[in-house]
Formats: C-alpha cells, sequence, structure tokens
C-alpha cells in the first residue's frame, strides 16, 4: 500500500474512533459520572431543538427543592400523569406557585401548538434536560445491552491500543534518531 494510500486509511480510522470515542464519553461516561440518565426521544414534540431519535441526557430532580431552580424555558422530563410511569420530555413555559409556595409548571413541546395538558408539581418532575446527542437514540434502542457493552469494552480497548501503539512508535522513532547520531 502506498503511504500516500496508508495515510488516508489512518486518518479516516482515526477519525471514525474519534467519533465513537466522543459519542461513547457523550452517552455513557459522562452521564455515569455524574449520576445522570440517558433516555431516548421517541416522538418529534421537541423537533427542531431536540431531534427525534435523539438521546437527551437528564439530571435526576428530586424533591421540590429540586424544583425551585427550574427556570422558564428548561427542558425537563416528567410524568405526565403521577400514577403512569411513562415519561416526555417538554420546555417549561410558565411556572405558578399556590399560597403555599409550592411551584407547578406548564410544559409544551417545541413543535405542538398548545400546552400540555394539566400542570406539572414536583411528584412528577424525574429531570432536568442538560444536552441531547442526536442520532444515539437510534442507536441506543437498536443494541441490546450485552451488544453495548461489548462495543464499550471493544472501543476502550481500540483506544487503549491506540495509545501503546502511539508510545511504542516514539519509542522506536527516538532509537532510531539516537542511533543515527551515534549515542546509545
Amino acid at each position: 500500500m502506498s503511504r500516500v494510500l496508508h495515510g488516508a486509511a489512518r486518518t479516516v480510522l482515526l477519525g471514525l474512533l474519534a467519533v465513537v470515542a466522543a459519542l461513547l464519553l457523550a452517552t455513557v461516561a459522562v452521564p455515569r459520572a455524574l449520576g445522570w440518565v440517558p433516555l431516548t426521544v421517541v416522538s418529534g414534540s421537541m423537533e427542531p431543538a431536540v431531534p427525534t431519535g435523539s438521546q437527551v441526557v437528564v439530571e435526576p430532580l428530586e424533591g421540590p427543592g429540586d424544583a425551585e431552580r427550574l427556570a422558564v424555558g428548561d427542558v425537563v422530563t416528567f410524568m405526565p400523569r403521577p400514577d403512569d410511569a411513562t415519561l416526555v420530555t417538554h420546555r417549561v413555559v410558565a411556572i405558578a406557585q399556590d399560597g403555599e409556595g409550592r411551584r407547578s409548571f406548564t410544559t409544551r413541546g417545541d413543535a405542538n401548538d398548545a400546552a400540555d395538558e394539566g400542570e406539572i408539581t414536583h411528584v412528577q418532575l424525574r429531570g432536568l434536560v442538560r444536552y441531547h446527542v442526536p442520532w444515539a437514540g437510534h442507536l441506543a434502542t437498536a443494541l441490546d445491552p450485552g451488544q453495548k457493552r461489548a462495543g464499550t469494552v471493544a472501543v476502550a480497548a481500540a483506544l487503549g491500543g491506540y495509545a501503546l501503539w502511539q508510545l511504542g512508535a516514539a519509542v522506536r522513532e527516538r532509537t532510531v534518531a539516537r542511533a543515527r547520531a551515534g549515542r546509545p
């Protein structure tokens, strides 16, 4: 293989590896380290800001204290009905407070014409969306947990192998340079 072709293949391979590593970092490592939760968006109600098939990374909210941090414009994940575990991710469009200081939230999907039915209380809130990764949700739903784990291990091994290869190349270059200079 010619040097140019070899160099191009290496660049493409490293680029692909970097993209996969960044994707794993954003969807697995960062959420796990911070206690955040990755969730897949299955509808278009938040488009174009959050496309269908994206993976949103959600910081869990627990109790009225966490609900106090929310502001109009925040994107939250919640249970529309307290007795139903279905999750929805929409934007806070209004905040109200009752006579006892308890907050409630009106939400709406960016692509929806009207606000969601009913107000959301802290009991229904599950998390604050910190960021999203387009298309990652499609991949997350296509793979079973074993495949995800195997993929993570394979990418980690590939990155470790690449690091060792680079270290070996640096040692070889240094050895060759010393030999040319007549030093041991």
